[in-house]
């Protein structure tokens, strides 16, 4: 499985209710290297997943918007405006990793509100996007 499929079919797993934007028009035809995916219905994060160019270097953002409604406005206009609308979003957190083989990943850098920097620079996509979850809380015993 290419790298590409795998993370996306991960943030679908991790994020159950998630779907992934669609490009309408003649936007749909061009090449795409930015995926979105709206995670939860009503809520006001947005997941954005960035190939950087080189190699399996992908950037994982959690971007953040000012409430439910902007959000939904522009997930709206997405199809037929491309991905300049999301511009209105603020990063929340940002992992860049590199795919190394399936179910490998060599996290690089951590921006933001991580929910955990990993101690371990090989580890899985359940984790990177756990680090990103604008909803993961851990649980202290």
């Amino acid at each position: 499985m290419d790298a590409l499929t795998y993370l996306r079919k991960k943030i679908n797993a991790y994020f159950p209710d998630s779907a992934e934007l669609q490009l309408g028009g003649k936007l749909a035809t061009q090449r795409r290297f930015n995926f979105y995916f709206k995670i939860n219905q009503g809520q006001r994060y947005l997941l954005y997943l960035n190939w950087d160019g080189e190699e399996d270097r992908f950037t994982l953002k959690c971007l953040e918007f000012a409430d439910t409604e902007l959000l939904g406005s522009l997930i709206a206009a997405y199809p037929e405006s491309g991905s300049k609308v999301f511009n209105a979003g603020q990063p929340r957190s940002l992992v860049s990793f590199e795919y190394t083989a399936e179910g490998q990943l060599s996290a690089l850098q951590f921006q933001g509100i991580v929910n955990e920097e990993l101690q371990t620079a090989v580890t899985g996509a359940e984790q990177i996007l756990r680090a990103i979850d604008p909803f993961y809380t851990t649980v202290s015993h």
